[in-house]
């Protein structure tokens, strides 16, 4: 089935958009929906904070890992197959966890759950990408991140609610019936955007070597750590958020709005004005430009917390600044990655998200676990992270 160009027909273009964010979504849900319900899960399995932890680094490290397989497998088969595909592993993984019996079963389908939702996300950027040009393209991921920036401040919400009145099960049968909708709007929706001729083979030699390209590509490597280093020197306040809002500030877990609201009133800011710089500056000058003041928001958090009294507004003030320039930058890197493999963008995609998963996972599993209940250890490392961000894109500069 030849690829259909979206921009012949607005209506599709937006289907699209909508899509990839419903489909982007799944993401925050599956990491977000269930931190407010840490303290009665751990409790229920038997389990402390640095164990309950890993099942969230367990599912991120299985999304990372399942993007290379995926990747390869929207080259070979098409896009849309391997949306229902994915989408529909996510619903089963997700009802299996509702059921989970004990923490060692809960931990292995969190990893089974995370093997399924890759490929989803990897079609749909891929999607984008097929069928729009590069300055459409960076439009089209800011409208999705402008859309998909509402999960990570609905998740805790809808989690905590859930958790609150039907117990923290109820929170992944929530996630299952929202993997089924997707895919079922998918199904309706999504058109194939790779022609039979553009199709790669799926030989394990012939993958190998696609992805062995990605790795021995020095400016390919050095935006996706640039993106790794700046995302996980954020994730390390949301993979930590339970510790943040229960035991550094003593809230509740129905008070997580109070982190997420802000944090993702910075991304779609961010995202709007990402969409509207595009049109004046250029790559360089947005990532220059806004990289350098991620570097001095991490710096001004430090100052702002080392020098005064530990209050609320003082914690979530510099995360929500540093996510709207998250939300600028995230967009314009995405499509330079992409673009270093304009005849692989699926497995070009895969391996970013391979990267980005992992590294979050390990953020999630080690790093955060290893921080203990001090705030100063969370800022310092938000700011040795976004510093190797800073690094490699100095280091781009010079020899671009």
């Amino acid at each position: 089935m030849n690829a259909v160009p979206f921009k012949a027909n607005h209506t599709a273009k937006w289907h699209l958009i909508i899509l990839v964010s419903l489909m982007s979504m799944v993401g925050p849900f599956s990491i977000d929906t269930y931190l407010p319900a840490f303290e009665s899960m751990e409790a229920d399995l038997g389990v402390n904070r640095i164990l309950m932890t890993k099942t969230l680094g367990a599912y991120l490290m299985a999304f990372g890992a399942s993007t290379l397989v995926w990747g390869a497998i929207t080259d070979w088969i098409g896009r849309k197959p391997v949306m229902i595909i994915s989408l529909g592993s996510y619903f089963i993984s997700s009802a299996a966890c509702a059921l989970a019996s004990d923490f060692d079963h809960l931990l292995w389908l969190r990893v089974f759950q995370g093997l399924g939702v890759g490929g989803a996300l990897i079609a749909g950027r891929a999607m984008v990408r097929d069928v729009l040009d590069t300055k459409d393209a960076q439009k089209a991921m800011a409208y999705v991140m402008m859309l998909f920036s509402a999960a990570p401040a609905l998740a805790p919400v809808i989690g905590g609610w859930l958790h609150d009145f039907f117990g923290w099960r109820s929170i992944f049968w929530f996630l299952a019936i929202y993997g089924i909708v997707v895919m079922a709007y998918a199904v309706i929706v999504a058109r194939e955007s790779l022609p039979h001729e553009n199709r790669s083979s799926i030989r394990i030699q012939e993958v190998s070597r696609v992805y062995l390209r990605t790795l021995q590509s020095p400016r390919y490597l050095r935006l996706v750590f640039i993106l790794a280093f700046a995302f996980a020197s954020f994730f390390v306040f949301i993979a930590g958020a339970p510790t943040l809002l229960f035991d550094v500030l003593g809230l509740e877990a129905s008070s997580f709005y109070v982190l997420f609201v802000p944090m993702v009133s910075g991304i779609m800011l961010g995202a709007v004005v990402s969409n509207r710089l595009i049109h004046f500056l250029s790559s360089i000058q947005i990532l220059t430009i806004f990289i350098t003041l991620m570097l001095a928001i991490s710096i001004f958090n430090w100052s702002l917390n080392y020098f005064a009294e530990i209050s609320i507004v003082r914690v979530i003030a510099p995360l929500a600044l540093y996510s709207f320039g998250l939300a600028v930058i995230m967009p314009v890197l995405t499509i330079e990655i992409i673009n270093c493999f304009p005849n692989n963008r699926g497995s070009a995609t895969a391996m970013q998200s391979f990267i980005q998963m992992v590294f979050n996972g390990i953020t999630a599993s080690f790093i955060v676990a290893s921080l203990g209940t001090v705030l100063s250890n969370f800022i310092i490392t938000q700011i040795v992270l976004i510093l190797a961000a800073v690094a490699l894109w100095l280091y781009e500069l010079r020899v671009r």
